[in-house]
């Protein structure tokens, strides 16, 4: 069975089109998924049955949370799925089997007051500053990703009709509007920061956002810069880089947008993704009812 792995780690990657952090972490389910058979005297993976899946995630659900559990099963589901398309087994032990339905925590998200105070907060004379101002401006006008503001090329920010092209996951390109606020600072940054780093380094592989040697950031140097703005514009929340795209999503529908434009803006695959942000719209009409209506 073990050789049969590698085979479905490729297909995720390039028939699939997984990212690699999701690859990985169905390549160490699948292995623990082989170690429990295994020890059951099971060699072929034509004899696994129904109940020898069902044993697995009952071991499962007392060693990990909800969520990992769940994760597990998609896991040997998709695995099984392979098999059958490859014709390695006759039978899908997994096919009748349904993972728990997870309650969904709602993201944590920032007013437009808290907005204001975390972009106008930003010291723009100087040039980490001006920098710094244009991705936090970039990432709550668009709704990106740190990953896909990490690998944005000079060449995917249309200047004239201020759109931006992002590679989001299983690599699916969209095109996101920019605003012309958010437009107007990314110009700025061009003109002022990033041509002076060019013209000192010229290394650059034609990333939108470099450093100071003309190199791409990482995430983790991204999510530092995030975390350093929020503590200076005295903001108590835990902000994450996906509290900003929570954020966006949020106001959007606040403000009349449908959930169609929103789903296609984020790049999500599914709207049931996007109906997330509907549970936090109702929460805060409760919250305005309770507030202002005479009998709440």
């Amino acid at each position: 069975m073990r050789e049969l792995v590698p085979e479905f780690l490729m297909y995720l990657s390039t028939e699939r089109r997984y990212p690699g952090s999701t690859v990985n972490s169905y390549r160490n389910d699948i292995n623990q998924f082989m170690d429990f058979i295994e020890k059951k005297g099971i060699a072929d993976a034509a004899q696994i049955g129904k109940r020898d899946v069902i044993d697995y995630l009952y071991e499962m659900r007392t060693k990990y949370d909800p969520s990992s559990s769940a994760r597990k099963l998609s896991a040997i589901k998709t695995f099984f799925k392979f098999l059958s398309l490859e014709k390695n087994i006759k039978h899908n032990p997994a096919s009748e089997l349904e993972a728990p339905r997870l309650n969904k925590k709602l993201p944590d998200v920032l007013s437009e007051a808290e907005i204001s105070a975390l972009l106008d907060g930003v010291n723009t004379l100087t040039p980490g500053g001006l920098r710094d101002r244009a991705i936090l401006e970039l990432m709550y006008a668009t709704g990106m990703r740190i990953s896909e503001v990490a690998n944005l090329k000079i060449h995917d920010y249309d200047t004239v009709a201020q759109y931006i092209r992002c590679m989001g996951k299983g690599s699916k390109e969209r095109i996101v509007p920019v605003g012309k606020i958010a437009a107007d600072w990314v110009d700025e940054y061009i003109d002022k920061v990033r041509r002076g780093i060019l013209d000192k380094t010229a290394t650059s592989s034609g990333e939108l956002f470099l450093n100071k040697k003309g190199k791409k950031f990482s995430r983790v140097w991204l999510w530092k810069i995030i975390v350093k703005r929020v503590a200076e514009a005295g903001l108590r929340k835990e902000i994450t880089p996906h509290t900003l795209r929570h954020t966006f999503a949020t106001h959007l529908l606040t403000h009349g947008a449908d959930l169609r434009s929103v789903q296609e803006m984020l790049g999500h695959a599914s709207i049931s993704t996007t109906q997330i942000y509907t549970h936090i719209d109702r929460s805060r009409l409760r919250e305005v009812h309770k507030k202002f209506h005479p009998r709440p």
